[in-house]
């Protein structure tokens, strides 16, 4: 199959969706192209947060190659940030691929209008994925315009749109309520993680333990904001360390703004308490950093607004602790790992688990069969049968 991507913004250096899909799409001998904006997505103050990592967010408008896919940036000519939406002119590169299939990166996305037009004059088959959910998602008049209008788009062109590809039952949930879509047409395609060769971190927990005893490790990464909640996890490091258990928390990320006075504030107050080599801090590090903390640590909790770190952190064997509204909440395997925000109560069902090796087995059990379901390689297999119409 010819297979094209579209999305606003694609960021190289970031293990999102779209840049395992193409990955594996290639490798299985499908031509692959990607088409997106010249820059980087708008994050919160990207200079100052993503620059040193990600590099300039302007990276010009070029065509190249990333593990063997033809990327196209072309020239915005119009950004409005706060919704991350920016226009640029593609219908002509769409013309000249000439795809069977078009993967059109989130629901909403008015730059690629006029490849409706085109799927439905020369009847291509488009695929709309929607990563957008309630918690996620603004409310007030102007979405409420927005929604109506694509509402209106996807019901002139329901012909040539053969599934919408939600990523869980909460996207599902938001494209049915805003876009009035038939539940025929709709089919949850779950992020997922990307198995890889863990001989090299098998060790690190066993020689954590050695070294430090039966010290337990949170761990948390991803922007540090007020929807993100990670001034709890500092109150739950406190509460446990106070009824004598060893924890320690690794926050990596980073934060500015009144959030970053506020965390601070709240971090130092804490070490004063327990301890300043209770709490450790990194600014964003690179994947192979990453995957160290990941398998020393004991237990990944996201309090607020999911990561997209979640998946891995399974893979390297931490326990996972999410909220019941966490858009990846269907990870979670059982009522102790619910995190709430009495985080008393959070504290005492995570002693339990501790306390309780059947618990701690059972949760462990479940997360492998879990494990099985959401790797890329297996996501993508079921994806491309859904392109080919062999899955509803």
């Amino acid at each position: 199959m010819k297979i094209l991507h579209l999305i606003n913004y694609f960021n190289d250096k970031l293990g999102y969706q779209e840049n395992k899909l193409i990955n594996f799409q290639k490798n299985n001998g499908h031509d692959v192209c990607l088409i997106t904006s010249d820059r980087y997505f708008p994050f919160q103050n990207y200079e100052k947060n993503y620059q040193n990592f990600l590099g300039k967010r302007i990276v010009g408008a070029k065509k190249y190659f990333y593990k063997n896919v033809k990327i196209i940036r072309k020239k915005v000519f119009f950004e409005s940030k706060k919704n991350a939406q920016c226009f640029f002119f593609n219908i002509l590169d769409v013309i000249k691929f000439n795809p069977d299939v078009i993967h059109v990166h989130n629901c909403g996305t008015y730059t690629f209008i006029s490849t409706f037009i085109y799927s439905f004059l020369f009847r291509k088959k488009v695929f709309v994925d929607c990563h957008q959910d309630q918690q996620n998602t603004r409310d007030g008049l102007i979405n409420k315009i927005h929604h109506t209008i694509w509402k209106i788009i996807y019901k002139i062109f329901t012909k040539i749109i053969i599934k919408f590809l939600p990523i869980n039952e909460d996207s599902k949930k938001f494209v049915l309520k805003n876009y009035n879509i038939h539940k025929d047409k709709i089919i949850i395609s779950p992020l997922g993680y990307e198995k890889f060769s863990k001989k090299s971190f098998n060790n690190n927990k066993n020689l954590q333990k050695k070294n430090n005893g039966n010290e337990l490790i949170i761990i948390n990464s991803g922007k540090q904001n007020y929807s993100k909640k990670t001034h709890l996890l500092v109150e739950l490091t406190k509460i446990l360390n106070l009824r004598k258990k060893n924890v320690k928390l690794i926050l990596i990320g980073n934060n500015d703004g009144t959030y970053k006075n506020f965390l601070n504030y709240k971090i130092r107050k804490t070490q004063n308490i327990i301890g300043q080599n209770k709490i450790i801090r990194f600014p964003f590090i690179n994947k192979k950093l990453l995957r160290y903390y990941l398998s020393i640590s004991d237990i990944a909790i996201w309090p607020g607004i999911p990561s997209i770190t979640i998946q891995e952190s399974l893979y390297l064997g931490n326990i996972l602790m999410l909220p019941k509204n966490s858009a990846s909440f269907h990870l979670i395997v059982s009522e102790y790992l619910i995190f709430h925000n009495n985080i008393f109560k959070t504290a005492n069902n995570l002693i339990k688990i501790l306390e309780n090796k059947n618990i701690l087995n059972q949760i462990k059990l479940k997360n492998k069969n879990i494990l099985k379901k959401i790797d890329w390689y297996n996501i993508n297999k079921d994806l491309e049968k859904i392109y080919e119409n062999k899955k509803n």
